[in-house]
């Protein structure tokens, strides 16, 4: 049966997954070890945490190959620029030829847990499972979903009635608290999977895997945690390798001991960012950032109108290299205008509205101009605005040339505020990082 358990919303996607699986012919709980049925992938700007519920290996005898072979011999063999879509529906092609001598006992479900820079989340499920039937049957078909993760969103795999209504509350909770630490979600869902552990009556191990996916700005960032006393490594694959081969090959454990892994972490950039940039060049240039002023009502879902908030654009003057980035007051926030008649409500989901304030470079309208997305809630009286950070490269403007490009970032970090109905708003000034560079695409014109 074994139980993998998803969680995911807009600030990340995070998963624990147990160590058990099935014998394809028994249909037994199979206890096994880190890595036997979790994997992580790198493409092309795509990373992609993938755990499985089902049978353990497929074919007889000698001929009998590990489920977790085949699968990483099946993303090994697909080109790196390959797309979440590509990379589906080739799983679920090697998955429908791996499972059909089995029958009805040849369970499989894929959850990859993926993030892309500048994208939202996704969760993708490749599934032939009827969870519903005892003990689990198979389709002779395979099914993929994709799940763009724009709100709170939680799924149970495998070994669904070990875990109590109470944790599965826990579990929807979790999902909808954006601003928990890594950690700590990390904690729960391993609490989590104990509680199913000890209902499971052997299908679930209490040891279990939990992988974390944030985002950091555009960068995502990961974390993974190999908890209990198993020993083992999860497969890693890169550009066709896998790098826990490598670990393996040229690293070798004490007397008596296996190698482990405990925990790991990772982070993935976009075009050009996390790139060193080359040093300084050229002259000096000073050239100036204004804006205007706009004004935004803050309202509950209902329309009702609870309090506004005011950003100004700063007049910033810059003298800078190329290649050379600074850090300067940007704009100014004034909220106001609180009602004490209006009542709490949750923070909302996403997409939140945004204002746009017009925007130039050296007296040059930026198209568009500048956007703040802005999200508002009241909590126990108190209300609370959110402006998330943004980024934008401005190109073929002002002073730019054919190959260079201003990149500006504001505000830098997550700016938050909180105030009661019977005090004035806050009033804050967010900072800005200002980078001219070359264009690190190579593109010109």
């Amino acid at each position: 049966m074994t139980l993998i358990l998803t969680i995911a919303n807009s600030r990340g996607v995070h998963q624990s997954s147990d160590y058990q699986l099935t014998d394809p012919v028994t249909g037994a709980p199979v206890s096994d070890y880190a890595g036997s049925k979790q994997l992580e992938a790198g493409f092309k700007g795509l990373d992609l945490q993938l755990g499985f519920t089902g049978i353990a290996s497929v074919g007889t005898g000698s001929s009998a190959q590990r489920t977790i072979d085949w699968l990483s011999a099946e993303l090994k063999s697909l080109q790196h620029d390959s797309t979440l879509r590509d990379i589906c529906n080739s799983l679920s092609k090697r998955s429908a030829t791996a499972m059909k001598p089995h029958g009805l006992r040849g369970v499989l479900t894929l959850i990859l847990a993926v993030a892309v820079v500048g994208e939202p989340f996704r969760v993708a499920v490749i599934s032939n499972a009827r969870w519903g039937k005892h003990p689990p049957q198979a389709n002779k078909h395979f099914n993929i979903a994709i799940h763009t993760i724009k709100k709170p969103f939680h799924l149970i795999s495998g070994f669904r009635d070990s875990v109590p209504q109470v944790e599965q509350h826990r579990l929807m909770a979790l999902a909808r608290a954006a601003d928990a630490p890594s950690k700590e979600i990390l904690d729960v869902l391993t609490a989590i999977n104990s509680v199913a552990a000890r209902n499971s009556q052997g299908y679930v191990s209490e040891g279990c895997w939990v992988t974390s996916q944030i985002a950091d700005g555009r960068a995502r960032r990961s974390a993974m945690r190999n908890v209990g006393d198993r020993a083992g490594s999860i497969p890693q694959l890169e550009v066709g390798g896998d790098l826990s081969d490598l670990i393996k090959k040229n690293f070798r454990a004490a007397p008596g001991k296996e190698i482990r892994l405990r925990e790991s972490v990772g982070v993935i950039f976009g075009p050009g960012d996390g790139v060193p940039l080359p040093p300084p060049e050229g002259d000096p240039r000073r050239f100036m950032l204004s804006g205007s002023l706009i004004t935004g009502l803050l309202r509950l879902a209902s329309g009702q109108h609870c309090a506004s908030i005011e950003i100004a654009q700063l007049d910033c003057s810059i003298v800078a290299r190329r290649n050379e980035s600074v850090i300067l007051p940007f704009a100014r926030v004034n909220l106001s205008g609180t009602d004490s008649m209006c009542a709490d409500f949750p923070r909302p989901l996403l997409p939140w509205p945004s204002l746009s304030p017009a925007f130039s470079v050296d007296g040059a309208a930026v198209p568009g101009g500048w956007e703040y997305t802005v999200g508002y809630w009241i909590e126990r009286g108190v209300h609370r605005v959110e402006i998330p950070p943004s980024s934008r490269a401005i190109r073929n403007l002002a002073f730019l040339g054919d190959d260079d490009e201003l990149v500006i970032v504001a505000p830098i970090v997550e700016s938050k505020f909180a105030w009661a109905s019977f005090h004035l708003g806050p009033t804050a000034t967010l900072q800005a990082k200002i980078l001219w560079r070359v264009r690190l695409d190579g593109t010109q014109g």
